[in-house]
């Protein structure tokens, strides 16, 4: 008998008997062979046409490398094109990066399912013999996961998932069947809109089978295991959300100094709504305070806010607000400086009496000593009457401030 070839790796399984003045150096070749298969690792250039995997068997006393057998391929080059890397039909496992410029790769049996490989990522993947398939998501040149954006799912237009690794935005979606899926696919759906996923027989495995409700900013991943029939692998729903916190003109107060007008009660006709104002003149920059016990569940990030305001009279000059904050914990000073004054962009007034005026919403405004979650904080409004040009009383009738949570509780 002679010696032969392993199915796999291609290392030379010996007869017995045979080379027995050669036996130490032919099995440390093949012990080389599986070394390689293991940890091996190669670059190779691809040009202008499909590069196939050199598959070369083992030589007589020869170390020569061949590509197929090898754990690790490197793709470089400037292909000029998306090409395929063609492997050998045989089981397998590759970990792939696309280092070339520019295009993808894809890798696997021409003509049967092969991976895409997007520039810049790192897959792994398993051929079966006949079709190859992502073993893992997407990874960066950093290890970091990543997704491809895929496009956006809509009932309007319906789309088919046939890669691995793609993000798709879930956008008026009312369920599973606005899109398919091929088999053996691995992705992730990020939802921009509230969307009520239905667990269907034959169609989607939610984990349990129930069903889930998702919020905009939620991300699920999914993989299917065959066509349309797709199991949920993980569930992450959103945390960082804007949420909103009225403060109305009856919570605040004139500043001690240079304090506006005091609160009161406007009637506009009889029996119609009252207004609950503070009254700021057009001649001196005048302050207004309140203080809020913000949710701990707030990001101690920047806020904005949104004035709502009016004026009794009919001139149309514009009104211009400032806002600035201090926030501090048991035990610190009260006595303490607002943060800088953040401007509202003037608006002008419509020239009706008593017209409710919404001013556009103001740029971040960074509230001062640095504040941790469920800490008291003092806020100051003022208006500004040098960006704006209203002769007549400006009266607030409160503010929205908008601010992030970064927890789904205060607990």
């Amino acid at each position: 008998m002679v010696s032969t070839a392993s199915d796999l790796i291609k290392f030379e399984k010996q007869a017995t008997g045979e080379n027995s003045a050669t036996w130490g150096t032919k099995a440390n070749t093949a012990m080389s062979r599986i070394e390689e298969a293991i940890a091996g690792y190669r670059a190779i250039t691809v040009a202008g046409s499909t590069y196939t995997l050199d598959d070369t068997q083992y030589l007589e006393n020869s170390t020569t490398t061949s590509e197929s057998h090898l754990s690790f391929i490197k793709c470089t080059g400037t292909p000029g094109a998306a090409r395929l890397i063609a492997i050998p039909a045989r089981t397998k496992h590759y970990t792939v990066w696309n280092a070339v410029t520019t295009y993808d790769i894809t890798f696997g049996i021409s003509g049967n399912v092969v991976v895409t490989v997007p520039t810049g990522h790192i897959v792994n993947v398993f051929c079966d013999g006949t079709n190859t398939y992502a073993t893992s998501p997407l990874l960066n040149t950093t290890g970091q996961i990543t997704y491809e954006k895929g496009g956006d799912i809509s009932s309007a237009s319906p789309t088919v998932i046939d890669t691995d690794g793609h993000m798709f935005d879930v956008t008026g979606t009312t369920g599973f069947s606005a899109f398919t899926v091929a088999a053996e696919r691995l992705f992730v759906l990020q939802f921009d809109g509230i969307l009520t996923m239905t667990h269907g027989a034959g169609t989607l495995d939610l984990l349990n089978g129930t069903n889930i409700t998702t919020a905009a900013g939620d991300v699920g991943v999914f993989y299917s295991t065959a066509a349309n029939v797709v199991r949920m692998i993980s569930w992450t729903p959103a945390t960082a959300k804007l949420n909103t916190i009225w403060v109305p003109a009856a919570a605040m107060y004139p500043s001690t100094t240079n304090g506006c007008a005091a609160l009161a009660q406007v009637e506009t006709t009889a029996l119609r709504p009252d207004l609950k104002c503070l009254d700021f003149d057009p001649d001196s920059d005048e302050f207004a305070q309140f203080a809020i016990a913000m949710p701990k569940s707030w990001n101690e990030g920047t806020i904005t806010y949104q004035p709502y305001w009016t004026v009794t009279g009919t001139n149309t000059g514009t009104v211009a607000w400032q806002l600035g904050g201090v926030a501090m914990a048991s035990d610190d000073t009260i006595n303490a400086v607002f943060g800088t004054l953040i401007a509202t962009t003037a608006l002008a007034h419509s020239g009706t009496s008593n017209d409710l005026m919404v001013s556009a919403t103001s740029g971040a405004v960074t509230v001062a000593g640095s504040p941790a979650a469920g800490e008291l904080c003092f806020f100051q409004i003022n208006r500004d009457i040098s960006a704006d040009a209203q002769t007549g009383d400006a009266r607030l009738l409160g503010i929205k401030i908008f601010y992030t949570t970064d927890t789904h509780t205060d607990t």
